[in-house]
């Protein structure tokens, strides 16, 4: 799973790579600083309501989530039981639709891993 993870982070524009339980718990991540359990916390809330949303507006379940901030975007996506969150910073040209075909791609390795546990 390491090794999937760290694929994402070679992309230019990615900074930062975890993969978080809904109950907040860094699975695994990259990111490898003091606040990375923090994210991880507020990821999974942020990633919990996005989806209390998206049902409650008859849209169905929410299966990709692009935050833009003035720095960069938080993506997120559900992975079975857990959520792939990638921060990225801004860049000239950031390439954002290739850090989500990577993130589906990663997404579809990691699951057959945590659904066979």
């Amino acid at each position: 799973m390491e090794t999937i993870l760290q694929r994402l982070t070679e992309l230019d524009e990615v900074t930062g790579v975890i993969l978080v339980g809904k109950d907040g718990l860094i699975v695994s991540g990259t990111l490898h600083s003091e606040d990375e359990e923090m994210i991880g916390a507020l990821s999974a809330t942020a990633f919990g309501s996005l989806s209390t949303y998206t049902k409650q507006i008859n849209q169905g379940e929410i299966r990709h989530a692009i935050i833009e901030t003035q720095q960069g975007t938080i993506q997120m996506a559900e992975v079975g039981d857990l959520i792939l969150v990638v921060t990225t910073q801004q860049t000239r040209s950031p390439n954002l639709g290739r850090v989500r075909l990577e993130m589906k791609k990663a997404c579809r390795q990691i699951l057959p891993l945590v659904t066979s546990q």
